[in-house]
C-alpha cells in the first residue's frame, strides 16, 4: 500500500468481504497485486446457523467459514482487511477513487464490487426472527436438515409449482400457504390433491417458534404445527449503489450485468457473488465469480504493464 496525499494507493480494491471478496482476494493475494478488502461485516448469510452443500466445509457456520478465509490471506502481505462502508466511488485518471462512510479515501486501478444483496422480508410477525433457523428458502442449502418432515410453504402461483416440484424428493406432507386466493393453476392443483398436498389461503397472522419446529397462526383462527417452513422472498435488495455511481449497467431488478470474464461494462470495474446473478445464490458460485474476477483483474493489470 502506498498512501499519497491522504489517499491510500492499491492496484485493486475489493468492495465487500463475505465469499466473493474474499475468494478474489485469495486470488490477487497470490498473484502478487497490492489489494485492499472493505468490508462492512454484514454478510447475507449471518442469520444461517450453519452453511450446508459447500465442498469440504459442509455444516460449518458462515462466520466461520469467513475466519478460515480470512486467516488464510495472512500470508499474502500485499492484501489487506479493512473495515468500513463504500458510499462512493468514482473514475479517475489511471483508475477509481472509492470513499468510505468514515471518510477514508482508496485508489485503485481495478475494483471488483462483491456486495451482495438484502433479502427483502414479507411484513409477517415472527418471520424475520426465524428467518435462517426454521424459516429457509433453499433445500439444496438446508432440505436434508428437515428432511422427511412436514413443512409449510409460503408461496403462491408459479412460485409454489416450483417448490411443489422440488422439495417432492425431501417432503411429502407439505402445506402450501398463498396468502390469499390461490393462483396456482387447475393442473398443478389436481396434481396436488393426487400428491396429498394440502393448500390453505388464509392470509398468516404470525409466525412463532414451537419446539424444534414452527408455529403458524392464520388470520381465520387456524394454528398449524410444521417442522419447517419454507419460504422465498418475492423481491431481493440489490446492493449495487456504487455499480450505479460508476455507471454499471444493470437489469431493471438490479442484477449488475457482467461478461463470462465478470467485467462490468465499464472497462476495469469487475463483479461477482449474489450482485450479478438473480438466482443460484449459492456460496460455491460466489467464491467462483471471486475467483474469476480476481483473476481477470490480474491479467488486465499484467497486460497493460507488458
Amino acid at each position: 500500500m502506498v498512501s499519497n496525499n491522504n489517499i491510500q494507493v492499491y492496484e485493486v480494491a475489493i468492495a465487500g468481504g463475505s465469499s466473493a471478496g474474499l475468494s478474489a482476494a485469495l486470488t490477487l493475494g497470490r498473484t502478487l497485486r497490492k489489494t485492499v478488502v472493505i468490508d462492512g461485516g454484514s454478510p447475507r448469510n449471518r442469520f444461517a446457523a450453519h452453511a450446508h452443500n459447500f465442498f469440504t466445509r459442509d455444516n460449518t457456520p458462515p462466520s466461520e467459514l469467513l475466519r478460515i478465509a480470512r486467516e488464510q490471506l495472512q500470508p499474502y502481505e500485499t492484501v489487506d482487511l479493512v473495515e468500513g462502508y463504500i458510499t462512493a466511488a468514482s473514475k479517475t485518471d489511471g483508475g477509481f477513487l472509492l470513499e468510505t462512510r468514515a471518510g477514508d479515501k482508496y485508489f485503485a486501478k481495478k475494483i471488483v464490487l462483491a456486495t451482495g444483496l438484502k433479502d427483502d422480508l414479507d411484513d409477517i410477525p415472527g418471520l424475520e426472527e426465524l428467518w435462517g433457523n426454521r424459516v429457509i428458502h433453499c433445500p439444496y442449502c438446508h432440505g436434508w436438515e428437515v428432511r422427511r418432515l412436514p413443512v409449510c410453504v409460503i408461496a403462491n402461483g408459479e412460485a409454489a409449482e416450483h417448490y411443489a416440484v422440488t422439495l417432492s424428493n425431501w417432503h411429502s406432507d407439505i402445506t402450501f400457504l398463498t396468502q390469499g386466493e390461490s393462483r396456482i393453476s387447475a393442473e398443478m392443483t389436481e396434481k396436488f390433491v393426487e400428491k396429498g398436498y394440502k393448500l390453505n389461503t388464509a392470509p398468516i397472522k404470525g409466525l412463532e417458534k414451537s419446539g424444534e419446529g414452527v408455529r403458524i397462526t392464520l388470520q381465520n383462527g387456524d394454528v398449524l404445527e410444521t417442522g419447517a417452513v419454507y419460504y422465498r422472498p418475492q423481491k431481493l435488495l440489490y446492493h449495487n449503489s456504487l455499480a450505479e455511481q460508476l455507471g454499471c449497467e444493470m437489469s431493471p431488478e438490479g442484477v449488475v450485468t457482467v461478461s463470462p470474464m465478470f467485467e462490468t461494462t465499464v472497462p476495469g470495474v469487475f463483479a461477482a457473488g449474489d450482485l450479478t446473478h438473480a438466482g443460484l445464490h449459492q456460496l460455491y458460485m460466489s467464491a467462483m465469480g471471486g475467483h474469476l474476477a480476481g483473476t481477470n483483474a490480474n491479467r488486465q493489470l499484467t497486460q497493460e504493464a507488458w
